[in-house]
């Protein structure tokens, strides 16, 4: 795949790829002028090759694609777009133009920051478990994010120890595993440490850059 000229000017091919899930969701061209607006906005813009105009994703349809990063190919003639959508991108009302494209999995502790985040910008001050943890003393936070990790081993040696595995054993290691990434997530929110710079460093530690 490789850029093109057509109409006395040139156009990039442009993959769009979901950033968290890596699912591929749609392919389009853009020209410098595209590429420029989707670096300056945030927000995906492309050429339409059929219309000979410039267009930016959503605006009929309301489906903007908000892009995290911009990346090219190694001879700089073909871009990738990171997109963080927030409603179907395809406009079939699919989530992929590519619907058997292979995708990952939800990221636990990601979804369980994202509900903690609404939980502290939504959640009402008084009632709030979350809240509690957040506004209190830090040590209590700490505490508990200590006692849950214990109860995880309780419950992994349980299982381990057991001589019959069964599903109730099982659920009950999810369980606490579950409460303890809650439990880290209000911490980090406590601590102002969002999960890129915990990704930051796995990859430095492993030297892979991104």
């Amino acid at each position: 795949m490789a850029r093109i000229v057509e109409d006395g000017q040139v156009l990039y091919p442009v993959i769009v790829q979901d950033q968290k899930t890596l699912s591929v969701l749609m392919m389009a061209y853009a020209n410098d002028e595209a590429l420029a607006l989707t670096r300056s906005t945030g927000l995906a813009h492309f050429y339409s090759r059929s219309r000979k105009a410039l267009w930016k994703k959503g605006e009929t349809s309301q489906h903007i694609l908000p892009v995290g990063k911009i990346l090219t190919d190694c001879d700089g003639d073909s871009y990738l777009y990171l997109a963080h959508p927030e409603s179907s991108v395809c406009h079939l009302d699919r989530e992929s133009c590519f619907g058997d494209a292979p995708h990952r999995g939800p990221d636990p502790l990601e979804m369980v920051t994202a509900i903690v985040k609404d939980r502290l910008q939504d959640g009402d001050h008084a009632t709030s478990y979350t809240w509690e943890l957040f506004d209190g003393p830090l040590g209590q936070v700490v505490k508990k994010f200590g006692e849950e990790a214990v109860e995880v081993v309780i419950a992994a040696m349980a299982k381990t120890l057991s001589a019959v595995s069964n599903s109730s054993q099982k659920n009950d290691v999810v369980w606490e595993i579950s409460d303890l990434l809650y439990h880290l997530a209000v911490l980090m929110a406590r601590l102002e440490i969002p999960l890129d710079a915990v990704a930051d460093e796995l990859l430095r530690r492993h030297q892979v850059v991104r």
